[in-house]
């Protein structure tokens, strides 16, 4: 939500470039929302451009939240990640916030040489685009509709009834005879282990 509402402000202003990464934001956390690694890293990345913007000088203090804000799915993921590999999740971090950082200085470097170059792309002081930012608002409240009425009716399926063939008695007397078999010598181990 906070992804959405920093691209629809974006997209008033004229401020592209919060506009791509207000897109990353949101396209990641969605992503990560369905169980994407992938999704994590990427909300990740973007969420620390924000803060890193704020701290050299081209943003305002409120990128700080949506920066802390954005960056929630890696928090609430990482724990889960780091029972899987502890190592590669903090490789996934450093590269992640390492590439967020890099975005935004490397935007505060070609800023204004990009601005000059073209300058429909030069930020404005006044709000534009309505008939855009009204267009993404009833796609996000339509999206958020049909998602919250789809989560309310939705019902796990009874399955399908499943036919079980005869099952050949030889076959399941060898699988007993076979578990019987393991057990004793689990036993055997464990007495043997108990004298010693």
């Amino acid at each position: 939500m906070v992804g959405f509402a920093t691209l629809l402000r974006s997209v008033a202003y004229d401020r592209w470039i919060t506009v791509l990464a207000s897109l990353l934001l949101v396209v990641g956390a969605t992503a990560a929302l369905r169980g994407r690694t992938w999704g994590v890293a990427l909300s990740f990345a973007s969420a620390v451009a924000f803060p890193v913007a704020w701290a050299i000088g081209i943003a305002p203090i409120w990128f700080v939240g949506v920066g802390v804000i954005g960056a929630m799915p890696f928090v609430l993921a990482s724990s889960a990640l780091d029972r899987v590999d502890r190592n590669a999740t903090a490789l996934l971090a450093i590269l992640a916030a390492g590439g967020g950082a890099l975005a935004a200085i490397v935007w505060k470097v070609v800023a204004w040489e990009t601005f000059r170059a073209f300058p429909s792309l030069t930020p404005s002081g006044l709000p534009h685009h309505g008939a855009l930012v009204t267009a993404l608002l009833t796609f996000a409240m339509v999206t958020i509709a049909m998602g919250s009425r789809g989560s309310r009716g939705s019902r796990v399926a009874a399955p399908d009834r499943v036919r079980i063939g005869a099952v050949d008695a030889s076959t399941s007397r060898e699988a007993e005879a076979e578990a019987e078999g393991e057990a004793d010598a689990e036993t055997r181990t464990t007495l043997r282990s108990k004298r010693i």
